[in-house]
């Protein structure tokens, strides 16, 4: 079974339906109940019907500076990254046959995207286990072409940071 896949399906309906009430209780009460945390509920109840798409694993070597302000100079020794993980998304049953159609139409053009902004990412980003700063990137690119939403959730695996 996909890595994806059982971690969308973790949580069991019945409760999540009593996390739920637990939620509305608090409310109730007077107990505030982040925004985030109800919308996380929400989309966990909602991934029962979310489909996994392999992206492929990724390898990108990035040169590191010492400031993060500056590009590195490339006249002297850097010390350099390189970033390994697997990519998978998760979209809607309805939209699975247009996504995949998406991504092969445009997989140099996401390859691309992931490699620039690994590239100028810092090493604090780079460093990250849920590669935030790569997966808003991403986000921004795949909405831009197909609409909000459609892509459900970037998921990572297997990531490693290697100094080299």
């Amino acid at each position: 079974m996909n890595f994806a896949w059982k971690w969308a399906n973790q949580l069991d309906l019945r409760s999540g339906t009593a996390l739920l009430l637990v939620v509305g209780a608090l409310a109730l009460c007077g107990c505030e109940q982040s925004a985030s945390a109800d919308e996380e509920l929400l989309l966990s109840l909602e991934k029962r019907d979310w489909v996994e798409i392999d992206l492929g694993d990724f390898n990108v070597s990035v040169l590191v500076a010492d400031d993060p302000s500056r590009q590195p100079d490339l006249t002297e020794y850097q010390e350099s990254v390189a970033l390994h993980y697997q990519l998978h998304c998760l979209v809607a049953q309805e939209n699975e046959e247009k996504v995949k159609a998406f991504l092969e139409e445009r997989k140099g053009e996401i390859s691309d995207e992931i490699i620039r902004t690994c590239r100028h990412a810092n090493l604090i980003d780079l460093a990250d286990p849920e590669l935030q700063l790569i997966r808003s990137q991403l986000r921004d690119f795949t909405e831009e072409f197909m609409g909000q939403g459609v892509i459900k959730r970037f998921v990572f695996s297997n990531v490693v940071l290697e100094r080299f």
